[in-house]
Formats: C-alpha cells, structure tokens, sequence
C-alpha cells in the first residue's frame, strides 16, 4: 500500500507523527501538518552502525517493505544477515475512552537471523528536542525520573504555559514528552537503547503529557485519562506494562473494520485503512464541569475550527457504528454554546472556537481581535458576526440530522429532550427557507457561494423530516414530516430530462453530487423516489475521472467523503467500487507527501488542501448503509 503519508505514533492534534516519504529513511518524521518532529532510530548490528528512521550520517538500512492496516505500520529492514522488524502502533480502542484520549504510542522491534548466524543488535530511539515547541527554539529542560516503577527520559519548555496558543498549522508550544523501555537518557533530546538478540521483540513506548486537554468557556479541563490514573507516568506504565493485551484489542478492532469493508472490495479496504488513525489523532476527549462527554475535533489543515459542526456531519458514519456515545458528545458543546445570551441568531453555530480554546465560534468574526481576547461567549452582541460567511440552512441541518441519528442508533432521547427548543428554532428556520434559497455558503464553502443550491434545499427537507422524527420519538406533535414531503415534492418537479436534479434551481444546465440524499435513504423516509437515486448514479458514473468525480459542474475537484456518500445512493455497491478504486488510484499517484487528504483534483493527481481532517470518517457511509438496512430487515413489521 502506497500511501502520501504514513502514520506512526497517532493520539491527538499535537502528537500525530507521520512519515512522509516511501523509504522511512529518506526523511525526518512530521507533525501531521509537516512540521519537523524527528523521531530517529539506528541499529548497531553486531558492531556497525545502520540507520532504519529518520535522517542521520549512519549508512541506511535496506528497507524491504511497508505494510499498512488500520492501526499498524510495520516496517522490514534488511542488513548484515539480519532482518528487523519495526512496528508502529497506538492503542486508539474505541471501546475504552480513556485509553483513547491518552497521547501514548509504541514501536516494537523484532530481530531475525537471515544467514543462520548468531548476531547482537542494539536499537536506539531518539525523539529530538523540536516536539517541545512550535518552530520557534526555545528553552528546554531534560532529564530521568522513576515514577510507577518505570524509568523515564523526559524533557519539555523551562516556561510552560499549557493552551498558550491556537491555530491551525502549528503544534503544542508547552507539554512533556516522555520515553521509556529499555535504558533512557536524556540530553539535548530523548532516547532510549535496547539490545535483541534473533528471536527476540522488545518495545519502546512514547507519550506526550499535555497538562490541559482544551479550554472550555472559560474553564481549562483536563483529559478524559486523568479520570483513571492519578499522573501521567502512571498511565505510561500501566500502558507498557498491558501492551500485550492493548495490541491485541487494537487487532480485534482492526480485524473488525476490515471485515465490514470486505463487501465493497479491496480498494475500499484500502481507504478505510489510509483515513483510520487520522480520523482518531484530530480530536480530543475531555469532559465538562457538568460532567458532560465532550468529543472536540480540530479542524485541520482549513481554519483550526474546534468542534465545527460541518465536520463532525461527514464524519459522523463510523462513530455511529463503532461508538455512538462519541457523536453525542460532539453535539454537546454545540447545544452548550447556541443556550448562551450572545448566540442571538435563529439558525445553528457553525464551531465553538479555534483549537484548542473553545470559546465561542470564530467563524464569521468580524475582527480578529475579538478572538484574541478569548472571551467570545461572554459577548452579547450578535452583530461580532458577518451574517454572509454564516452557513444558516447547512448547520441547522447537520445538527438535526446528527441529533436525529444518534437517538435512532441508541435509543437515548436525553439530548434532543433537553435540547428541543433549539432543535424547533432551527426546524422553524428551515421551514421558513422553502425551496429556493437564498444565497450562501455550505460545508463546501472553499467552492464559493451559490444561490439555490439543491443539495442545500436536500439536506434541508432530509432535516425536517429528521426534526418530524425526534418529535414522534418523543411523542410531540408536529407537521415537520408533511413539511418535508412537500418540499420534496417541489424540488422533484425541477428534475432533467435524464431524471436527475441540478446544481441549482437557478441552474437547468449544471449538476451535482446529491450526498445529502444518502440520508433519505438511511431513514426510509422515501422522501425521494428510488428513480431519481439511480438517475444520479448513473450521472455519477458518466462523470467518473481518473481520480474521482468532482464534486459539482463548476470545478474538476472533488471531496472523497462526498463521493462514497453519493456512491451509496442506488444500492447497488457498484458505484462503491468504482470510487475507491478513483481514490487509490489518487494515493497512489500524487506527489503531495501530505496525510490523506479529502479535496484533491479528480483529472490531475493533485491535492487541493484539507489533510489530517476528521471528516473522512465519512467513507464509512457504505458500510453504515448496509448494517443499517440489514438491521431493518431483520426487526419484526408492527
């Protein structure tokens, strides 16, 4: 597997560590956004000195191959009569949150004879004093200490001021990263040696301890880990000290995901692979005064958004099949921040601030200052926003939708009780929309405004019936659902003469990918009928590029999340397959060393920006789909 970029050690926006190019040896590894974060490894083989990480003046190992699985990287080596195995892998479990949110990584290493000899290697691990800060030198402090019987290389800024900072293409500029297994040292740097002998696997385990996790309205909380152990030395070593049983868990999980792609082909086991860690390494687990979940995803490599309601929407898939609490705790903040005295609008917030303060939504300030100041919630005039860079019907329908989705997987109705009347305010919102609405930005605002954007005024009528749907599971009265069959209803009377719908109602000529379809679809609100959904399909398959179908009529670009969701829409899986093999094809040709990215060019291999980014969660939309209807299939009819 070919891949842009290769993850190694992934736990959270500031400690997602990437190699960016095919041979480990040919560069210094990466903060996700590029920034140089070298970790360096060499092995002394009976004697000599060889390089197998990162860069350095020892003569480099051969390197064999790469293997690539959703939550394992292995590297083979080969010099010398020996082979080396080097395995990267964090313990991302999605069935235990605390061990989710806490910034540990291992890499394992493996010696076997090749000639049948009897050779002595010593491996040694640095991690160079550049993770302590954002490009800028500053002072630092290493040492050793014990502390939960483990021994540790440690070293961080002499000043620390933890959350000092946010923005989008930048790393933690506070913090203590942490070393150990085998024997550590510490000095301009920490590192770590261990000795193999052929047979033998040792390990090493690396951590980054943050202090705070986010701010929060004014409150710094700490993360969700802090819950389980009393510091962080004692995390990292529980963590070692359970690395048998933690990997194992992690290939349980791995196996799992693997075999709910297997249906769709190899090509899409491929990309599922490709988006699995990053997808974990962008958000942040903590929880609230009121001891709510809170699940914050940075959006990165756009504008460093936290908690940004247009990108939990595409990555909501596979958080819904693999752990359904977590979209929940996406919402809460969004709920938390729309309740407050300055959110005076009648439509959804867009985000709830910029990584890591979430202090009230940056997106469509006025002025950057009013953001510097930290204090955006506590402000009680709405007119701090620009209402055009506001996106009114795209997140007043993501957030009924999501709510909808998430009490329909679970059953809980705690959220949408408590929060009705914001979810009726925007429900109203929509409703008042109509049809044909005005001009504004979507989740696809890198393409620029649009009036009249039809799969806008889908996402709206989906949502409305979504609102119709929360009210009868909770016993409410409403007319949403008639609502949105008579939005439907007119939006349907705009389709081609090949049965499809258009860009925009403004626009008999353009087209475009109809993603927000896949909702009708999941709910069986047969909103829609079942021949406009494979008049679309079929476009989509005229449209195919080499790598990709773009997202609209306007550009050749396109959007991977987009293009599975769309793929779904006939049922048929053929289209499923089709993309993918488009995507792969992207990771495999395009020369941007960037972790995979979800907006590239569908005739040129080239990446148009966005990587690291949460929304590719939304490739799982396939397999969502079929668990779904195959659930449905199978519950007793009333």
């Amino acid at each position: 597997m070919r891949l842009p970029a290769y993850p190694l050690a992934t736990c959270d926006p500031y400690f997602s560590i990437w190699s960016r190019t095919d041979l480990l040896t040919a560069s210094d590894t990466v903060l996700w956004c590029g920034i140089e974060k070298p970790i360096r490894g060499t092995a002394q083989i009976d004697g000599q000195p060889y390089r197998f990480l990162g860069l350095g003046d020892a003569p480099v190992m051969e390197q064999v191959s790469v293997d690539v699985q959703p939550y394992v990287t292995s590297y083979v080596f080969r010099q010398h009569g020996v082979v080396l195995t080097v395995r990267f892998w964090t313990p991302l479990l999605l069935g235990d949150l605390h061990r989710l949110s806490l910034p540990v990584s291992f890499i394992d290493f493996a010696m076997d004879s090749e000639d049948g000899q009897t050779h002595a290697a010593t491996v040694t691990v640095s991690l160079d004093e550049a993770f302590c800060y954002d490009r800028k030198k500053r002072s630092c402090v290493f040492f050793t200490r014990q502390g939960a019987g483990r021994m540790f290389a440690v070293m961080g800024q002499l000043r620390q001021k933890p959350l000092s900072a946010s923005g989008d293409g930048v790393s933690a500029d506070w913090g203590w990263f942490y070393l150990t297994g085998g024997k550590v040292s510490a000095q301009n740097g920490i590192r770590t040696t261990r000795t193999l002998r052929p047979g033998q696997r040792k390990t090493v385990c690396l951590g980054f301890d943050e202090g705070f996790a986010v701010e929060y309205f004014g409150d710094k909380l700490e993360p969700l880990w802090r819950e389980q152990w009393p510091d962080f030395p004692a995390a990292m070593a529980d963590s070692y000290q359970n690395r048998t049983a933690l990997f194992d868990a992690l290939q349980s999980q791995s196996d799992r995901i693997l075999a709910d792609a297997k249906p769709f082909g190899s090509d899409y086991q491929t990309i599922v692979t490709a988006a699995a860690r990053q997808i974990l390494a962008a958000h942040k687990l903590a929880r609230s005064r009121d001891g709510e979940l809170l699940y914050l995803s940075k959006e990165c490599h756009s504008n460093g958004c936290i908690n940004t309601v247009d990108v939990s929407y595409p990555a909501v898939p596979f958080f819904l099949l693999y752990r359904p609490e977590l979209v929940k705790a996406m919402l809460t903040g969004i709920f938390t921040f729309a309740s407050m005295p300055l959110w005076q609008a009648d439509y959804a917030p867009h985000d709830i601030g910029r990584y890591p303060h979430a202090d009230g939504q940056v997106y469509a300030l006025i002025s950057p200052a009013i953001l510097s100041r930290r204090t955006v919630y506590k402000r009680r005039r709405f007119s701090i926003y620009e209402p055009r860079f506001q996106m009114p019907v795209e997140e007043c329908g993501n957030m009924l939708i999501l709510s909808c989705a998430y009490a329909d997987a679970t059953g809980d109705l705690s959220q949408v009780e408590a929060n009705f009347d914001l979810l009726e305010t925007w429900a109203n919102y929509l409703s008042a929309q109509g049809v044909r609405l005005k001009n504004q930005l979507c989740t696809d605002d890198f393409a620029g405004h649009s009036e009249q954007n039809v799969n806008l005024t889908i996402k709206s009528t989906v949502a409305l019936a979504c609102f119709g749907k929360i009210c009868a599971m909770l016993g409410r009265q409403s007319d949403a659902m008639k609502d949105a069959r008579h939005m439907a209803l007119s939006l349907d009377s705009n389709r081609k003469a090949d049965g499809t719908l258009p860009f925009s109602l403004t626009d008999a000529d353009g087209w475009s990918l109809k993603y927000n379809l896949i909702w009708d679809r999941l709910f069986s609100f047969r909103l829609f009928s079942e021949d406009l959904y494979f008049a679309e399909s079929e476009l989509y398959r005229k449209k195919l590029n080499a790598y990709g179908v773009p997202l609209d009529s306007r550009k050749t670009f396109t959007k991977s999340d987009w293009m599975l969701w769309a793929a779904c829409l006939d049922g048929s899986d053929a289209n499923v397959r089709l993309f993918s093999r488009a995507i792969v094809q992207y990771l495999e040709e395009t020369n941007d060393r960037n972790v995979f990215s979800d907006w590239f060019d569908t005739v040129k291999p080239k990446q148009c920006g966005f990587s690291h980014r949460t929304v590719q969660a939304g490739l799982w939309m396939p397999v969502l789909l079929r668990k779904t209807l195959e659930k449905s299939k199978k519950e007793p009819t009333a």
